[in-house]
């Protein structure tokens, strides 16, 4: 979040934006992410879920129906939350997730630990495996924020190319007709996806942009906290983006995980901002 407050100094051009803006913090404002942690295979997930459940509060004293929202966000498992209040309030919930990770592992399946790897399990239910042998504290932090609601066929899976043989079964089984890797962007292009989405599209669908800026290649992206090779360019997340964020049924546009301390000159925020700006320029 520090980092968008550095766009919203160096952009006038953001000062001329009629928007509502709201910062949400946790009431606990120590550097969590160096304080001592218990759970494994869920990391810091104690003081995650102290504000997950005040955003379970805070989030529909915020919203309002046909708006148009813009979430900016630190890391990725945020998403859970958003969508999760979501599904209460739109009918037919599309989520584009524009990402170098699948994001589908739980504490039985995680190989590093980190919650921000976890999301989509939360909202789609779809991974059960348990290879660890998880505390039963940490399953009860962790089910306590489970709420699988998001069908397979709703889910795209857009850049992708870092994941483990769990989330990869997952994929093969329930998500092949809807995941666009960056190698088959590379060789397909944009219009593949933009043909998928438009037939899922219904009089009342929202949709749901979740874009996590490792989905660029680390090359020029430099301020993300989890590089993957092989990433896509701007000109391609340009192409697709340009066109989604004009649709009316686009709602909810997400950008998350720039980290600041390794965004040096702010090169990975001014491209996201580029990026989304058809957005937040569309008219009402």
């Amino acid at each position: 979040m520090d980092a968008w407050q550095y766009v919203g100094l160096a952009y006038k051009h953001l000062a001329w934006l009629e928007a509502h803006h709201v910062r949400l913090a946790p009431s606990r404002l120590e550097p969590v992410w160096v304080a001592p942690h218990k759970h494994v295979f869920a990391k810091r997930i104690e003081y995650w879920d102290q504000f997950a459940t005040e955003l379970q509060t805070t989030f529909p004293t915020l919203y309002a129906e046909n708006d148009r929202y813009l979430f900016l966000t630190g890391d990725h498992s945020w998403n859970a939350k958003i969508l999760s209040f979501l599904k209460e309030v739109t009918p037919h919930l599309i989520v584009l997730w524009i990402d170098a990770h699948a994001d589908f592992h739980t504490p039985g399946t995680t190989p590093s630990g980190h919650i921000h790897g976890m999301p989509l399990a939360m909202v789609t239910g779809l991974n059960t495996e348990r290879f660890h042998p998880v505390p039963a504290e940490t399953w009860h932090l962790w089910e306590k924020h489970y709420q699988p609601f998001l069908p397979p066929e709703n889910l795209f899976l857009i850049g992708l190319r870092s994941y483990e043989p769990p989330e990869n079964q997952i994929i093969q089984n329930y998500l092949a007709e809807t995941t666009f890797t960056s190698e088959k962007i590379h060789k397909e292009g944009i219009s593949p996806i933009l043909e998928a989405i438009k037939k899922r599209l219904l009089p009342d669908t929202a949709i749901y942009v979740s874009f996590d800026v490792d989905v660029w290649d680390p090359s020029f992206a430099r301020g993300s906290g989890s590089p993957a090779p092989g990433g896509l360019s701007i000109a391609a997340t340009r192409t697709l983006l340009q066109e989604v964020l004009l649709w009316p049924q686009t709602r909810f546009v997400e950008v998350t995980e720039i980290n600041p301390l390794l965004d040096q000159g702010h090169d990975t925020l001014l491209y996201a901002y580029g990026t989304i700006r058809p957005y937040l320029e569309r008219p009402n």
